[in-house]
């Protein structure tokens, strides 16, 4: 039984009921009709606002869509593909070695020695002892230049091996 089917016969019962309380209340007949067109109404619009709702396209108000879960995004972060890149440009040529990579670890190791109260320029013993040889050959700050720029640049084990140096100094 649909929805207009239930109402259709709830109104009919109402007027019913309507036509039974006139009988025997003949006096009441303006407050009876007043009922009877006030449950009537609510009908109408009951069954109104269903079909409206049928009809009209769901769409979520700006409040619930504030707190809808969003979907994770499948893009890669700007700065994971620019480190990417380095890396890759690096073991190419030296000149990407020491341009590229170098001042981006010089910054990091930096970073973590100073948690540590270990600055690179004061106490570069303690620094080098800290990051281990992988990382301290890379980012030494006496480390001049390639003299021939397109030289090969680290093999991708060191560039793996300063990362778990670092990696290891992040966590402990």
């Amino acid at each position: 039984m649909s929805r207009l089917d239930r109402s259709i016969a709830v109104a009919i019962t109402a007027t019913i009921w309507a036509g039974l309380f006139l009988i025997v209340l003949p006096d009441r007949a303006a407050l009876i009709g007043h009922i009877w067109l006030v449950v009537v109404l609510a009908l109408a619009l009951g069954v109104a606002l269903q079909r409206l709702r049928r009809d009209l396209p769901r769409r979520t108000s700006s409040f619930d869509a504030a707190f809808a879960q969003r979907g994770t995004s499948r893009a890669r972060p700007a700065s994971l593909a620019r480190v990417e890149r380095e890396v890759t440009l690096a073991t190419g040529t030296a000149f990407d070695v020491h341009f590229r990579l170098r001042p981006m670890l010089q910054t990091l190791s930096a970073g973590l020695l100073l948690r540590r109260g270990v600055d690179v320029e004061r106490d570069p013993v303690r620094a080098e002892a800290l990051l281990g040889p992988a990382v301290w050959e890379l980012v030494r700050p006496d480390r001049s230049a390639p003299d021939d720029r397109t030289a090969p640049g680290v093999p991708i084990e060191t560039v793996e091996r300063a990362v778990a140096d670092l990696e290891r100094i992040a966590w402990t």
